[in-house]
């Protein structure tokens, strides 16, 4: 009955979506890429990238990353529509993070600081709180396994990890080259079950992923989330960031009225 309670309660309050971007000229000749897909195998080099990316991103003691990003919804009428979405995480430690979620229709905000995680609807002014203790990494899994939470990629941050949750793909290669912004990166493409997903990683011994392309195979049309990440790895972080402060016309969502819900 509880944990069905904190899930609803959760659920309720943080409906987040996987939400196009103009396509990036690339180095690669699509003859290469036909043929490593051809193979049907895992590249080595390719797996190894992915795990140099998720030790990178481990290893950060502190990040602000925004990703600006857009979902493809497919209407009974074969019409593909995009929606956009602003992601911002703001990470301080082991034990602090906060997160803004802001979409077309809502916003949403999340704040962890070690001993308390919670979940604001800031447009309706309601927000659940809850006790809670461990890393960002153990919150992150916890907020899924036991609340319903998902974060938007939040998967890269726990790559490679004891954490990390995501299958690893099945088949992958290096497709080539490619300018982001002022950043130069490696541009990979992988398989797995129901999914084919694309990301950019930066070249060099900082490996931070710049875009990424997932593409669902389940579904005739193939509709496809796009995300492109800024990073600021030296973030200024002001004191209070991670402790949420209601304002006097809050509401606090009750636990219990959802337990009594399903009495």
């Amino acid at each position: 009955m509880h944990r069905y309670s904190l899930k609803r309660a959760a659920l309720l309050l943080l409906a987040t979506a996987l939400p196009m971007a103009p396509a990036l000229a690339q180095t690669a000749s699509p003859t290469t890429a036909t043929t490593n897909m051809a193979a049907g195998t895992l590249d080595a080099d390719a797996s190894a990238a992915l795990d140099r990316m998720g030790a990178h991103l481990r290893s950060l003691s502190s990040f602000r990353l925004t990703v600006n990003a857009s979902t493809e919804e497919v209407y009974a009428n074969g019409q593909k529509l995009q929606f956009l979405q602003r992601t911002t995480y703001t990470m301080g430690g082991p034990t602090s993070l906060r997160v803004k979620i802001e979409t077309d229709s809502q916003s949403r905000e999340v704040f962890y600081n070690g001993t308390t995680f919670t979940i604001v609807a800031p447009r309706v002014g309601k927000y659940i709180q809850l006790p809670a203790t461990g890393t960002v990494s153990e919150i992150l899994t916890r907020a899924y396994e036991d609340w319903g939470v998902d974060f938007p990629v939040q998967d890269l941050f726990r790559w490679g990890g004891a954490s990390a949750t995501a299958e690893r793909p099945k088949e992958g290669f290096k497709v080539g080259s490619a300018k982001i912004g002022d950043a130069m990166t490696d541009h990979y493409a992988f398989r797995q079950t129901g999914v084919d997903w694309q990301i950019w990683i930066d070249q060099g011994d900082k490996p931070l992923p710049r875009k990424m392309v997932i593409t669902n195979l389940e579904d005739a049309a193939q509709p496809q989330y796009v995300a492109y990440f800024t990073w600021d790895v030296t973030p200024n972080i002001a004191p209070g960031t991670f402790d949420f402060k209601p304002a006097a016309t809050d509401k606090r969502i009750d636990l219990s009225d959802f337990a009594a819900a399903k009495k």
